[in-house]
């Protein structure tokens, strides 16, 4: 059998302060990547109401968006309604109920009312125009991936 070699120790004491530099280095390069936004972080908005869809999805980091816009009462986006169904920003705030709960997406089946695609159409661009901030033309929203 052939005797093992072992590194002088000057080389092995190299080797340990390699690694040491290396995983220290990669410990700066770390945070830049996880304050990227996750996948989770992405609001998509693809309602199965409006399907087959005719451009891609407007999909947001919600709240680098709301820090953005420098909006801290959900009721700005997710607004309320009177009772007989009128927009009504002192209501409740309707986070966390679909769009399409109270929009129809071809407005037919519910009569009254603003269709889905107009609701989100004028909610996200009517503020977008009206802060002269943010997207307004359709491939500013659905951007293809």
């Amino acid at each position: 059998m052939k005797a093992r070699r072992s590194l002088p120790v000057a080389a092995a004491q190299m080797a340990v302060l390699l690694a040491t530099l290396a995983a220290a280095l990669l410990l700066l390069l770390l945070p830049p990547v996880a304050t990227a936004p996750a996948q989770e972080d992405m609001t998509t908005l693809a309602p199965e109401a409006l399907a087959p869809h005719s451009r891609p999805a407007a999909s947001f980091v919600h709240d680098t968006h709301n820090e953005k816009a420098r909006i801290e009462d959900c009721g700005v986006c997710h607004h309320g309604t009177t009772e007989d169904g009128r927009r009504d920003p002192a209501a409740p705030s309707s986070e966390g109920t679909p769009c399409a709960d109270c929009h129809a997406a071809d407005n037919g089946s519910r009569g009254k009312g603003t269709p889905l695609e107009r609701a989100y159409h004028r909610q996200c661009m009517g503020c977008h125009k009206q802060q002269a901030k943010g997207p307004t033309a359709c491939g500013g929203c659905h951007a293809k991936a």
